[in-house]
This record gives C-alpha cells, structure tokens and sequence, in this order.
C-alpha cells in the first residue's frame, strides 16, 4: 500500500464515527423540525414533500432557504415565490440556530435517503442471524453492557431456554413474551422498557435500537421462532450499512 492510499485509509476511518454522529442528528433534526410540515415519500402535507429534495434543488439554495425562507422569498428568487403561492403562503421558520455541519448532515441524510432506512429494531426478528441472537442472549445475562449503562435484564426477569440460568422474579417471566405481544408491540415496549432502566432512561435512549432488535431476537428465539431462517440473505439498515461500509475501507 502506498503511503497516500495509507493516509486516505485512515482518514476515511477517523471520520466514520463523525458521520454516525452527523447521521444520528439529523434523524433528530427530521423528526423535530421536519415532519410537522413535511413527509418523505408520502405526499405533499403542509409544505413539499422532502424525497428527492437534494436532486430537484442546489445545495446552496437548500442551505439558504432552511437558514431562512424569509429572506429567499423576499430577495424574489423565483422559485422561492413560487412555492410560497404554491402552499397558501405558508412560510417555513427560519432555522438560524443550525450550523452549517448540521445544515449538510441533513442534507446529507435527505441525498442517502435516510427516512426511508428502516431502523434495525423495526426488522422482523425472523430476519436475526445468530450473531444478533447471541449478543441478545448476552445482553439479557449481563454479559455484555448496554451502551446505556442500564441494568440487565436477568436481574429481573428469567427465560426458560438452554444455557439461561433463572434470573430473577421481581418482574415477569418473559420466556413467551414474544408470541404473547407479537413483534410490533413488543418492539415499542423495548423502546421504553422496564423502570429498572429509568436511570439510563433520564440519560437518553434506554438501549440503542440494535441492542432493541439483539433482546427481541433473543426472546423470539427463546419462545420458540425457528431463526434464523436457513437461506436468508443480510438484511440492510442503517446499522449494517455503516458497519459495511465501515469494513469496505479495511
């Protein structure tokens, strides 16, 4: 390898845990500044539908125009006046508080097509492989840590399956919880899970949609759903699409 290839290497290896964070907030900026006003892919609500916004406009523009549509419309860019007459002169908040960092990893996440990216915890669990049960089961035994620092589940809650010493009984045994909440329902309560994890909920997100999707597979597992499936091909996500593209620069 040669010494410039060397220095690329590494400099696109530092950068990937900035660009997990750039991608981490600009879900948050869609989801609290965006969405009230705008869909992605699903049709005009407020303002335009924001699925293919970095194609039809320049990023200039788009940097201008979130900073603050006021004075684009009122410059009398043609195109700023004409989505102003288009959507009953509603008139999107000047957005001045955001950097320009934050201005591109938005845009960044519109370019990749970021809304559409289903989070791994919303991935049926029959789509697990066995690594993701295996960090679920060591999740569930305290063998590995919550990135939280949350405490683990056994202290709690036992399940009756191979290797699974009983844990404990001041809540339920969750060894048919799957089939008994099925896997939607049981998604959004590892959302927000037991009261145990209040301290690390007070912190933030209890447990990161992976570690969400590892605990699911494991009880999915634990209650008897046959996974993983043979045959099954990688499922793609946020998740595994940076670790991919993580491992492609090794």
């Amino acid at each position: 390898m040669t010494k410039r290839a060397l220095f690329i290497l590494t400099v696109a290896i530092t950068a990937m845990p900035a660009f997990a964070n750039d991608l981490a907030g600009a879900k948050v900026i869609f989801r609290k500044r965006c969405t009230g006003c705008h869909t992605y892919g699903k049709g005009v609500k407020v303002g335009p539908d924001l699925r293919g916004v970095t194609e039809r406009r320049q990023r200039f523009w788009l940097t201008s125009f979130i900073r603050s549509s006021s004075k684009v419309i009122q410059s009398g860019d043609p195109t700023a006046v004409t989505l102003f007459h288009q959507y009953k002169q509603e008139r999107m908040p000047d957005w001045t508080d955001l950097s320009q960092e934050q201005i591109d990893a938005i845009l960044d996440y519109f370019a990749a097509d970021g809304p559409s990216q289903k989070e791994p915890d919303e991935r049926h669990a029959s789509t697990a492989t066995a690594a993701e049960i295996e960090v679920g089961r060591q999740l569930f035994l305290g063998q590995a840590r919550f990135a939280s620092g949350g405490r683990m589940c056994i202290t709690c809650h036992s399940v009756r399956t191979t290797g699974v010493a009983r844990g404990g009984t001041l809540g339920p045994d969750l060894t048919r919880a799957y089939f008994k909440y099925q896997d939607k329902a049981l998604t959004d309560f590892l959302k927000h899970p037991c009261s145990v994890m209040a301290s690390a909920r007070a912190a933030g997100a209890p447990l990161s949609p992976q570690e969400s999707f590892d605990l699911k597979a494991f009880l999915a597992r634990a209650a008897g759903l046959s996974i993983p499936a043979p045959g099954k091909g990688p499922v793609v996500t946020i998740a595994t699409a940076q670790t991919a593209a993580a491992g492609g620069l090794r």
